[in-house]
């Protein structure tokens, strides 16, 4: 494994990421404001699961789903090139896998959205089931960014 990563971290990509000191702050830039949008937008979301806002914003759902994912692919691409540029960083970093694990469990959470409540959305109604999904889905994007920002502080 350590032969993957060591050959991802002199790859083209990965040089060229540290070639510059443009380059990385640029990915910082680019990660940190989609991270505000995704996280705005599923925070809205979120609220109006657990009760706030019900009738306020039925509608701006699907646009602030949209943006949200949108901001991820944003998010995803930029922690991959992260990655890239300094592998032995995120390797055996623990705050980094522990992110990794949020992230996942926040994508389960919404698929179970999706797939047994996104219904629910568009009526007034608040139950046990979106007040869990609702609060679980900000603990874990609370979660990933705290992850993200201590992962300088457990660097291996």
């Amino acid at each position: 494994m350590s032969e993957l990563f060591a050959w991802i971290s002199h790859s083209a990509l990965g040089a060229w990421i540290v070639s510059s000191g443009y380059i990385w702050p640029t990915l910082e830039s680019l990660h940190f404001v989609s991270l505000c949008v995704r996280f705005g937008s599923i925070l809205v979301i979120d609220l109006r699961l657990i009760g706030f806002y019900r009738s306020a914003c039925a509608s701006m759902v699907d646009v602030l789903t949209r943006f949200a994912l949108a901001a991820f692919a944003v998010n995803l691409a930029t922690g991959v090139l992260f990655f890239a540029g300094n592998t032995y960083k995120y390797v055996g970093n623990a705050a980094f896998e522990v992110k990794l694990l949020l992230i996942v469990a926040a994508g389960i959470n919404a698929w179970f959205y999706k797939a047994r409540l996104s219904r629910i959305v568009q009526t007034e109604a608040v139950t046990l089931g979106t007040i869990s999904v609702g609060s679980l889905s900000i603990f874990f994007w609370i979660g990933v960014i705290v992850c993200g920002r201590m992962i300088t502080f457990y660097a291996p």
